[in-house]
């Protein structure tokens, strides 16, 4: 995700107007739908995200799992809360390698050699992980991980607490 010379830099912190659009990443909005949750235009959105990214030393064309990973281990946003009406997750080893590849590599190829799984069975074993764990999508899955500890500490965080997720998003 990072090199070592981009690790010792200090991120830059958000402004609220991006904590807000982060919190919705987190809980796995689109920029479209984020933009109709915060009344804002869809360019207006992809700025914030870009800006993002920079600030925390993603790479440009990082995924948007690798950002919310980002966000959530600098503390700039608090981990989305749990689906409601769902037992606890328990993942196994192979689901923790999957759920820490997807956090920490965008690519494909790289996301299914860090899981250890053939790069064929990569979107399959990924859909399966996200159903199983309630999330709508990889980048919610991973603010779910931090929400269970299972990518950091379990609401460590004193950022504002994200806003609900709306009924129409869900997927």
């Amino acid at each position: 995700m990072t090199t070592s010379a981009t690790v010792a830099a200090p991120i830059t912190p958000l402004t609220r107007a991006q904590k807000r659009v982060a919190a919705h990443l987190v809980c796995g909005l689109t920029n479209p739908e984020i933009a109709g949750e915060e009344h804002l235009s869809g360019d207006t959105v992809s700025s914030h995200v870009r800006v993002m990214r920079e600030s925390l030393h993603c790479p440009p064309r990082s995924s948007r799992a690798v950002l919310a990973h980002a966000l959530l281990s600098h503390q700039q946003v608090p981990p989305p809360p749990p689906p409601l009406l769902r037992r606890a997750f328990e993942p196994d080893a192979d689901d923790l390698l999957l759920i820490r590849a997807i956090a920490e590599h965008s690519r494909p190829d790289d996301i299914a050699r860090a899981a250890r799984i053939p790069a064929g069975e990569l979107r399959t074993r990924t859909g399966g992980l996200v159903r199983r764990t309630g999330a709508s999508n990889a980048a919610h899955l991973i603010g779910l991980a931090h929400t269970h500890g299972i990518l950091g500490g379990e609401g460590t965080t004193t950022a504002e607490q994200p806003p609900a997720r709306p009924a129409g998003a869900a997927r």
